[in-house]
């Protein structure tokens, strides 16, 4: 049985385990160095998937971060301020997956649950 940290994930791997195009998925399987500026300190987090698609001819690797809606809008200036601080550290994070896939040449994004249905 797989180990997974939400519903949304779970719902990304039987996602990926039903996909043609998924050649094969794995989970959590590297971290990225950023800058977490909340805390000014370098960090680590884990991509939640890599998977490798194929499309036409061509193989790509991708990897995606699954996140639910509400993380992945830019909360109000009234918001709780736990609320506006995880935008801030997910947007540092986000930011750092990007620049590194482009540099190997991977596309990076961020799944949530609409994308999911």
């Amino acid at each position: 049985m797989p180990i997974y940290k939400s519903d949304l994930e779970r719902r990304m791997m039987l996602y990926l385990d039903t996909t043609n195009a998924v050649i094969e998925w794995i989970y959590e399987p590297q971290s990225i160095k950023y800058f977490d500026p909340i805390h000014k300190k370098t960090r680590r987090y884990y991509i939640d998937f890599t998977a490798i698609v194929k499309q036409g001819n061509v193989f790509k690797t991708v990897w995606l971060e699954i996140k639910p809606l509400c993380e992945c809008k830019k909360p109000s200036s009234n918001a709780k301020i736990q609320t506006q601080i995880t935008w801030i550290i997910n947007q540092a994070k986000w930011q750092a997956a990007r620049q590194l896939a482009k540099i190997k040449n991977y596309e990076f994004h961020v799944i949530n649950e609409t994308q999911l249905n």
